[in-house]
């Protein structure tokens, strides 16, 4: 093996939106272990990876009342990452986000641009540009696109696969880019304070961990108390068979659920158990509807005790033996968990409008009749999780880094621009 002769570190815009961020992480993070020494480059590994707007929003484009504004806050937050690193970095990574449809893409293709550009302009030498979960588009400044397979519609397949250009660029992989790792969670699980409160469910039992999703910004995704209650209905069956079950929430779960299920563990002997992943209100402010991702209502208190004492639950609770993770199909998350080698089923009792958020349906069926995972609804709880024969999704973290690292190799000896 050729030994490394470069040492390289890796850069991303900050963001507000957590999932992204993850997806951010976990291929920075994949850089650093994807054994880019074959191809003459080691990449190091950047704790301090976030590119701030120092004006205080988001860098996307279509923010911006025109190019020349974006360009210029772009350009000063660079200015503002370069004064505090020694090392320029010779990979940008970016993220488009879902949340923003339409708009996703060319917000992406606009960093990677004024990116491309800052570098032109004070001399810094060449940048490789990687957009993470893309949509098809015509890409010029992104250098290596990721499309997660279940965005993709079989009219954008044909596309790609007739235009040459891109089918050279873009990686389409199974199930998301994240940052969880069957190491992550044996970390966490490990921790003294996640083995003292959770001794009470290594029982010999078998485990159920739910992890609730939720809303989104518009109403194409719903999780009500209806859906609770049908959850709730099927979990009680589960441990009536001999299962611990475990709840949990997160940003995007509604409060009214949150409240049902958190309430529900406190009656009937306890027959399950609620952990709260949402940030807890802590001023008025937090309580206006805008703020739908902070948790607010009868039990604030109660949630800011448990964050005090416990934390984040997740996602030391998948480190319990024999575990099943099921995750509401408006989620991403059981790509996390069955790429980590946890069983893993998918619940659909979220109302999800299908003409909207296709991707979700598309996700499902992809694991489910890939082997990857199993529809909730038909585990009886008959078979223990680990007697279910489910295959680990191949890690797209690793794939697209090693990916990146050859682009990068190439253009830094000049074999490619």
């Amino acid at each position: 093996m050729q030994l490394a002769t470069k040492h390289l570190t890796a850069f991303a815009p900050a963001t507000p939106n957590l999932g992204e961020l993850n997806q951010l992480r976990g291929v920075l993070l994949a850089l650093t272990r994807c054994g880019a020494e074959e191809f003459g480059l080691r990449f190091v590994h950047n704790l301090d990876m976030c590119l701030d707007n120092v004006n205080g929003r988001p860098l996307k484009r279509h923010l911006y009342a025109d190019e020349e504004s974006f360009r210029r806050d772009y350009f000063a937050s660079l200015d503002a990452y370069f004064a505090r690193h020694l090392l320029v970095p010779r990979v940008f990574v970016v993220a488009c986000t879902q949340d923003e449809n339409e708009n996703a893409a060319i917000n992406v293709e606009a960093a990677c641009r004024t990116v491309k550009k800052y570098y032109a302009a004070c001399g810094l030498g060449k940048v490789v540009t990687a957009a993470v979960n893309s949509r098809p588009y015509k890409y010029l400044a992104a250098d290596v696109v990721h499309i997660a397979g279940h965005l993709l519609t079989d009219e954008e397949r044909r596309w790609l696969e007739n235009d040459e250009d891109m089918r050279k660029k873009v990686f389409v992989s199974e199930g998301i880019i994240h940052n969880m790792s069957r190491t992550y969670i044996l970390q966490k699980y490990g921790q003294p304070k996640m083995r003292r409160l959770l001794a009470a469910f290594e029982n010999g039992r078998p485990n159920v961990v739910f992890a609730l999703g939720g809303r989104v910004n518009g109403d194409e995704i719903r999780l009500t108390t209806v859906h609770a209650a049908a959850i709730l209905e099927k979990l009680a069956m589960l441990q009536d068979r001999g299962f611990n079950v475990i709840v949990t929430n997160g940003p995007r779960t509604p409060n009214d659920v949150t409240d049902y299920f958190y309430e529900q563990s406190l009656v009937g002997g306890q027959k399950i158990a609620f952990y709260n992943s949402k940030p807890v209100a802590r001023t008025a402010a937090d309580r206006t509807p805008e703020k739908w991702r902070i948790y607010s209502g009868r039990h604030e208190a109660a949630f800011l005790r448990q964050a005090a004492n416990v934390g984040n639950v997740w996602p030391a609770v998948l480190g319990l033996p024999d575990t099943l993770a099921v995750h509401t199909f408006d989620s991403f998350a059981g790509c996390e968990t069955a790429a980590s080698g946890i069983p893993t089923a998918i619940c659909r009792q979220v109302s999800i409008d299908r003409f909207v958020r296709p991707d979700c349906y598309r996700l499902a069926e992809q694991l489910t009749s890939g082997g990857y995972a199993v529809d909730f609804e038909d585990f009886d709880g008959r078979v223990l999780p680990r007697e279910l024969g489910l295959k680990t999704l191949p890690n797209a973290n690793m794939r697209l880094a090693r990916k990146i690292a050859a682009k990068t190799a190439a253009v830094l000896s000049g074999k490619e621009d």
